[in-house]
């Protein structure tokens, strides 16, 4: 069993709203990217740690885009491209007339 936990966002000067979008998208990507991580501890038992991926919500569309990896324990090319696909599938709800920047963690952790 596998476990990627989902952090709450960063970001100063975004309000509440925004960053509860933010959540509740990558929220949705959770059994995605889990199965991301199921995959890549079938070629590494081992594999755990904290990625940090940055992207931005574009404005207008709220799609997220731009997307890098600040941090990654795993130093899993697969996992990070699997994981970066799945999150650039989402978009906000609701789009903001400005592009927003957000650092996001995931924590890969097995769970047995």
């Amino acid at each position: 069993m596998a476990a990627a936990t989902l952090a709450a966002c960063s970001r100063t000067g975004t309000g509440s709203g925004v960053r509860t979008d933010i959540t509740a998208r990558m929220q949705s990507a959770q059994a995605p990217i889990q199965q991301c991580y199921a995959d890549a501890l079938q070629r590494n038992r081992k594999l755990r740690g904290m990625m940090v991926v940055m992207f931005r919500a574009a404005a207008d569309s709220g799609q997220f885009g731009d997307l890098t990896v600040a941090r990654d324990e795993p130093a899993d090319m697969p996992l990070r491209q699997c994981v970066l696909g799945e999150i650039g599938k989402l978009k906000l709800e609701k789009p903001q007339r400005t592009s927003i920047d957000v650092t996001y963690p995931i924590n890969f952790q097995p769970t047995n």
